[in-house]
Order: structure tokens, then sequence, then C-alpha cells
């Protein structure tokens, strides 16, 4: 009876390309940018501006997303160190832009993340000059005033129109995540 077993070099090639795959993998989540952003750098033609848009039913969205939009003001401020960026947040993710809420029994933040979150946005808005813009009407919408947001964050009556006044400057849009028009209804409150 023969069995078949494998050659110390037919096991070492194997393993090679599993790690291979997982190495190139992980390079290339790393480096994950966003289609426009790619093509925006790309073109080597640098744009008027950048706008970058988060409009989500998920109060968690920008927390979420992090990451990701750390990345695309990376790529965009590498590749054109003067490019003006702005983030603009028109949905229910805009709650967490809002002060971290302060527990009376510990005297901190009552979410222990919200501070981390907030200071990736704070650093983008403090040392890229990345200007973060929130809606008005929709954080109305969430029982939110312009004094509830942290200070680096700008207040606009819009958040659409905020977006459209770039566009008429010639601003590239970047969009993260935009809701359909019968999912931005869900949005406003229900009447009683």
């Amino acid at each position: 009876m023969t069995f078949f077993t494998p050659s110390v070099f037919s096991v070492f090639r194997g393993f090679s390309v599993v790690l291979l795959a997982v190495v190139l993998g992980v390079a290339q989540a790393a480096s994950a940018l966003h289609p426009d952003v790619e093509r925006i750098i790309q073109q080597q033609v640098e744009p008027s501006g950048v706008v970058i848009e988060v409009e989500s039913l998920s109060p968690k969205a920008m927390s979420e997303n992090v990451t990701f939009i750390q990345a695309q003001v990376d790529a965009l401020k590498a590749q054109y160190p003067n490019l003006d960026v702005v983030i603009v947040s028109h949905g229910r993710e805009l709650v967490e832009l809002a002060k971290p809420e302060v527990s009376p029994q510990l005297g901190s933040a009552s979410s222990p993340s919200a501070p981390a979150f907030l200071s990736a946005f704070e650093n983008m808005s403090t040392n890229q000059g990345v200007t973060v813009h929130v809606c008005a009407v929709v954080a109305g919408w969430e029982g939110k005033t312009d004094q509830d947001f942290v200070s680096f964050v700008d207040v606009s009556a819009s958040g659409e129109a905020q977006i459209n006044d770039y566009r008429a400057l010639g601003y590239e849009v970047v969009i993260i995540e935009r809701l359909s028009d019968e999912d931005r209804k869900s949005l406003q409150p229900v009447a009683d």
C-alpha cells in the first residue's frame, strides 16, 4: 500500500502561497481608498477642494468610519498638502460629534471610547486643517443644539445646502455613506 506523503517542498510552497495571500490582503486593507479619492489622486490636478460626506441612519457611522475617513484625508493631503478637505455629517451619525455626556456619579465621560474617537476628528481639524460640519436641522431632530457639539465642529444650517455650496465652488464630493430619498424621510421625527 502506498500513501501519498507530500514533500517538504510542496508543503512549503502551499504555505508560501497562503502567506502571500494574507500579506497582500492586509496590505490592500490597510491602503484601501475610496474609488473617488483614488481618482482624484491619479488625475494629478488639485481640485478646488474635497467634501467627505456621511449621511446615515446609524448613530455609530462616524466612529465606524473614522479610520477609513482618516485614510482618505491622509491620502489626499499627501498628494495635495494645501487641499481644502471638509467633512459634512448630516444624518443620525452627527450625534457622535456632540460633547461627551458626563456622568454625575463618575464625573467623567460616560462612554470611554468617545474621547479617543473625537480626538481623531479633532486631530484632522487641528493638525490637517479639515473643517467638520454637521447639519443643524438633523441635529435639532436628534435633540441637539449648536452648543451641544465639540468646539471644532461647525454647525451649518443645512448639511445638504453646505455640500451644494462647496459643489458650486468646484469641490469634489466623496460619499462615504448617503441615504436614499426614502431613507432620508425616516430621519424626520414622526408627528404625534
